[in-house]
């Protein structure tokens, strides 16, 4: 990547007293193996055995693996049964994918009270992780697991901020649970940082790779704001236009109009490719929703709102 564009992805991340901020706070910890898997299948030179051996030391991890490679997202004909041919069969970009979510899943805290819904947080989250995945595929081949990660991640401050700063941030999210403005907005125009930033220095804490940890704190950005800080060549961009897909907490359908605009204007993603695309995040949610013990009640809403929007366009789905 080159040592001027890290210093400027990190910029991307620069504002923001997290360490005050999060002093005292136990923040969430992930298993010790989670690191030992993204560390090594961010190498140049993955290891299968190495990998084989730290999944296969995990039974919980173990079972994840095998379950989403016989899920229906595969249409395997002979059922998988080796961690090894799972890893053979996913790559090592969907294994790390994988590991990841469900960890984060048992790691994050569920805060209390009414205002944190954990069902609509990980639906929002799966389904921009597998929008992200969609777009990067289209205009970013072979980057699309690190976009997948990438928005997988993105969001990890909300919990919790929630639940160690919940006097400040509280407002915040009732404020934009009836506001058409954007959370990163509201955030920025109260504290003058956002939730992206605020992930990207719990995802430091957790020694992620800097290009995941700057990728993460840009979500939230503008396209000039990308450009400025020398992140074009990259999936920040992808990453922004599926973190514009509406929340199914918000009553903002007419987002996902915004959104398909926004792809053409600064991806060139083609109005053409969408019903491929919801189609394939509709399918890949219905596959694995199931194992994070989600329904597809949440999902509905928000891609019903982007169903709407590609009928607007005059195109066909086949749903």
């Amino acid at each position: 990547m080159g040592l001027i564009n890290t210093i400027k992805m990190h910029s991307a991340i620069a504002s923001g007293n997290f360490g005050k901020m999060f002093k005292g706070a136990t923040l969430p910890v992930l298993p010790q193996a989670v690191s030992r898997v993204v560390e090594e299948v961010n190498k140049d030179e993955p290891n299968v055995a190495v990998l084989e051996d730290i999944i296969a030391a995990e039974p919980e991890f173990s079972v994840k693996v095998l379950t989403t490679v016989n899920s229906s997202l595969f249409a395997l004909r002979a059922k998988v049964t080796g961690v090894r041919h799972a890893i053979t069969l996913l790559g090592f970009d969907r294994i790390r994918s994988v590991i990841l979510s469900y960890s984060m899943l048992e790691a994050l805290p569920d805060p209390e009270g009414d205002l944190f819904d954990h069902e609509a947080y990980w639906t929002d989250t799966l389904l921009r992780s597998l929008l992200a995945r969609a777009i990067a595929q289209r205009v970013r081949p072979g980057e699309e697991e690190e976009a997948f990660t990438a928005m997988l991640i993105s969001d990890v401050a909300v919990p919790v901020l929630l639940t160690t700063w919940r006097k400040y941030y509280e407002p915040i999210l009732e404020d934009w649970k009836d506001s058409k403005r954007g959370l990163a907005k509201l955030e920025r125009d109260a504290y003058g940082w956002d939730h992206a930033q605020a992930s990207a220095w719990i995802l430091q804490k957790w020694d992620f790779p800097e290009k995941l940890v700057c990728l993460t704190g840009a979500h939230t950005l503008s396209r000039d704001a990308i450009h400025e800080y020398g992140m074009d060549d990259s999936v920040a961009g992808c990453l922004a236009i599926a973190a514009k897909l509406p929340s199914s907490l918000s009553n903002s359908p007419q987002h996902c109009d915004k959104l398909i605009a926004q792809a053409g204007r600064e991806l060139g993603l083609s109005q053409d490719e969408w019903p491929d695309i919801y189609e394939e995040v509709n399918r890949s949610y219905e596959a694995i929703y199931a194992q994070f013990n989600l329904t597809s009640t949440h999902a509905e809403t928000t891609m019903n709102g982007l169903a709407l929007a590609i009928r607007k366009l005059g195109l066909e789905l086949c749903v």
